[in-house]
């Protein structure tokens, strides 16, 4: 099992495939369900009745997941160090995840937010994305992009500072 933290959670993890079934052990949880990828780096998650959207992207021993609002980064822990991972949630700069159109601004630069607040809402082959506030804040950055218009996969949509 890999070691893995996720924001100031720790957990161990283990993940095995089989063609698009997947099952994954966290702790003594254990899960069983199906994957498939979309155009555009979409993932889709069927967990039972349950189905989650999300974005995924490997780079060296972090993964960068987008999923319910939120970017994640994931790093393993060294087999060779032992060393506790350190692994954060980005909880100051939100990117799009996906290469779309911008359909909405829920809010304006300097608004409070709550965490899950809905701030920009994006639309990619005819599904829509909402970008969530991860935690409480100052809305300190907003992106410039008119409604209407495209936004790129990386583009930065919104940062928050402290309140």
């Amino acid at each position: 099992m890999d070691k893995i933290s996720i924001g100031s959670r720790s957990c161990h993890a283990k993940l095995r495939r089989s063609g698009s079934n997947f099952t994954l052990s966290v702790d003594d949880e254990t899960y069983e369900g199906v994957f498939s990828r979309k155009n555009g780096g979409i993932i889709q998650l069927n967990l039972g009745e349950k189905r989650t959207m999300g974005f995924s992207e490997r780079n060296g021993n972090e993964i960068y997941v987008y999923a319910n609002g939120i970017n994640y980064v994931l790093r393993k822990e060294s087999s060779n160090t032992k060393q506790a991972a350190v692994e954060e949630e980005n909880d100051d700069i939100v990117l799009s995840p996906i290469t779309g159109k911008l359909l909405d601004k829920k809010v304006e630069d300097g608004a409070k937010v709550r965490k899950d607040d809905v701030i920009i809402v994006l639309e990619a082959m005819k599904m829509e994305h909402r970008l969530k506030a991860p935690r409480d804040g100052i809305l300190s950055k907003l992106t410039v992009a008119e409604v209407g218009s495209q936004i790129k996969e990386g583009e930065v949509m919104f940062e928050l500072e402290g309140e």
